[in-house]
């Protein structure tokens, strides 16, 4: 586990070394995490990632090259809605809170945005929690069985309309990316 708080990696060493979970503190960024993956002997195939950002979350992952998980976990941003492939602009000192006066929706990236990053990384999609956290992706030669889930079958709320939100993110000058209209950074 890696949490950019020291005092938040010092509690989680407190809750989960017994298990024999390694803790790190750290700043992830998409120029750093293959770095700390790599330094933590985690490079390779691997079983699982979990990746929970509350920001950076699309650069991260389309950064993170030095391991192969079998299943990967994502937590999404919901607010987002299905549509779209959105997700924050980069900035390696992304903080969801700075934001909190406009609106605590503005973070990560949208289901469809993970699901294509997905598709060209080698994994397919194949559910999500029904209360719109977090996707599951299962690498492309893992369990062939287990057929892919479209983006609608998988978003929680199919009443949700992210207009309003959209509207206020622009009125605010918030920095979003739409990955089917601008270039993904680089």
């Amino acid at each position: 586990m890696v949490d950019g708080s020291e005092a938040r990696a010092a509690r989680l060493v407190r809750r989960f070394s017994r298990y024999g979970v390694r803790v790190a503190s750290s700043w992830i960024t998409r120029d750093n995490v293959n770095d700390l993956v790599r330094d933590h002997g985690l490079a390779g195939e691997v079983d699982l990632l979990s990746l929970d950002l509350d920001g950076n979350d699309y650069w991260v992952w389309r950064a993170l090259d030095v391991c192969s998980p079998r299943i990967v976990i994502l937590e999404f941003n919901a607010a987002f809605g299905p549509d779209r492939a959105l997700t924050v602009q980069y900035d390696p000192a992304f903080d969801r809170g700075a934001f909190k006066d406009v609106t605590a929706h503005f973070y990560g990236a949208s289901l469809t945005a993970f699901e294509q990053l997905g598709r060209e990384k080698g994994y397919r999609l194949v559910m999500g929690e029904p209360r719109g956290a977090n996707i599951y992706l299962l690498r492309n030669d893992v369990a062939p069985e287990i057929p892919a889930s479209p983006v609608h079958a998988v978003y929680p709320d199919s009443l949700h309309d992210p207009q309003p939100l959209f509207d206020l993110i622009m009125k605010a000058q918030l920095p979003l990316v739409d990955l089917g209209v601008d270039s993904p950074e680089t």
